[in-house]
């Protein structure tokens, strides 16, 4: 089951050391939640984006969830704003909800990705991969 929620600055607080995670002052972080294995990981909802790892809520304005940008949720109850309802379109909320199972099918292969191009950084495009994931501040979760 997947459930959208928002982020607290509590998480960008303790993050803050991370260039790679997404901080936008005075925009709500919408992120969709999702448990793989009993580990909370958190997708961000974005707009123009231009890279592969990415599963589409709105395709012909490249707003979609973005792989790339995947957080783990270490602290439910001090990270997501349980006070505050995000509002998104009703298309891409639409979207999200029919596509759980493929949401969380597709997190899935992007971690098992990220962890085969961790082992072959020789390789210019998994070095790239490593180096734009956020999932790199989360390896001792996943």
């Amino acid at each position: 089951m997947v459930k959208i929620a928002l982020l607290k600055q509590d998480f960008y607080d303790d993050y803050s050391h991370c260039p790679e995670i997404l901080h936008k002052e005075k925009r709500p972080h919408i992120i969709v939640q999702i448990d793989i294995d009993g580990v909370l990981y958190g997708i961000p909802l974005r707009s123009n984006i231009k890279h592969p790892y990415v599963i589409w809520t709105d395709r012909p304005n490249f707003s979609g969830l973005d792989l790339s940008k995947t957080i783990v949720i270490t602290d439910s109850d001090k990270y997501i704003d349980a006070s505050k309802k995000p509002y998104i379109n009703k298309h891409e909320f639409d979207v999200i909800l029919e596509t759980g199972t493929i949401i969380k099918l597709e997190l899935s292969k992007y971690i098992k990705k990220y962890k085969n191009a961790k082992t072959k950084q020789h390789i210019k495009q998994n070095k790239q991969l490593c180096e734009y994931s956020t999932l790199q501040y989360f390896e001792q979760y996943i």
